[in-house]
């Protein structure tokens, strides 16, 4: 592991990471991360239906998180070991379509529930 792909795909795993605790402050303690599922301008106070975005969001952001943390250690290991070659090549095509779609579904959300 010595390549600056290494230290990528390290930091993609640690997202995906914080990404799974942010599911769990919005699943268990019913906390809204704002530096993650909101704009910077849009207070969580502003909500229509706090409740609603939560069901709404929470197994959205569960599955974002599970497949950031896949594909990065997928990336380490294919950085590592090399083994992996055309599945390494489709977890990055599913890593950016699921990433592309959860940006969709969260600005969808913040349209649905901020007036």
């Amino acid at each position: 592991m010595d390549s600056m792909f290494s230290m990528i795909d390290i930091i993609i795993a640690a997202c995906g990471v914080y990404i799974l605790y942010i599911w769990y402050l919005l699943k268990f303690k019913g906390e809204i991360k704002e530096s993650m599922l909101l704009p910077k301008d849009l207070p969580v106070k502003k909500c229509s239906d706090k409740a609603a975005y939560i069901a709404e969001m929470s197994w959205k952001v569960l599955l974002y998180g599970i497949v950031v943390l896949l594909c990065g250690a997928l990336g380490v290991w294919q950085d590592t070991y090399g083994s992996l070659g055309i599945v390494y090549f489709g977890c990055l095509v599913i890593f950016v379509g699921v990433t592309i779609w959860f940006a969709l579904q969260t600005k969808k959300a913040v349209k649905k529930y901020w007036p």
